[in-house]
């Protein structure tokens, strides 16, 4: 092990990186890119939905719908001490009659018919919960679903053993 701050290859890589320009850099990229790509990289980059979404700078891109439309439900995900908590703007009240709610201890999904359309709608959510206790209320044009948190975590401990 060595020292904090010295390296056999040090000065190496000093001097590696004292020539370089990030210009350059990109450069020279770009044109291995192309020569092993072709000139079809830029034009698949445009026709494609996962570049223009990071492109945009889009962390959350439209999710589709199993009926080929994409469908944006407005939804809000936040955790209390000990429950998760998802608020979904439904602002027509007949979709709720076709709506089902799944969840496992990491991911709540909605699936229904929007009209003719079938939809799925999957939500990350920032905690895991609990199998079982979970109640879905509307109110006001909003379905909100309340999880209580798995917080019985295990805990294994793990030796340490001592080599000198």
């Amino acid at each position: 092990m060595f020292p904090w701050g010295q390296s056999l290859f040090k000065k190496q890589m000093e001097g590696f990186t004292n020539g370089m320009n990030t210009k350059d850099i990109d450069q020279y990229v770009q044109q291995i890119l192309s020569s092993t790509m072709g000139n079809s990289f830029p034009d698949f980059m445009k026709g494609n939905d996962f570049f223009k979404q990071a492109q945009q700078g889009n962390k959350t891109g439209p999710t589709t719908s199993m009926g080929g439309t994409s469908s944006r439900m407005e939804t809000h995900v936040f955790e209390t001490l000990d429950e998760c908590i998802i608020q979904v703007k439904i602002p027509d009240k007949s979709m709720l009659q076709s709506l089902r709610v799944y969840h496992t201890p990491h991911t709540c999904i909605l699936e229904g018919y929007e009209g003719e359309n079938e939809f799925r709608e999957e939500i990350s959510l920032p905690c895991s919960v609990k199998r079982k206790g979970t109640k879905a209320i509307y109110r006001s044009g909003v379905l909100e679903i309340k999880m209580p948190k798995y917080t019985n975590i295990p805990l294994s401990q793990v030796d340490v053993h001592d080599f000198d």
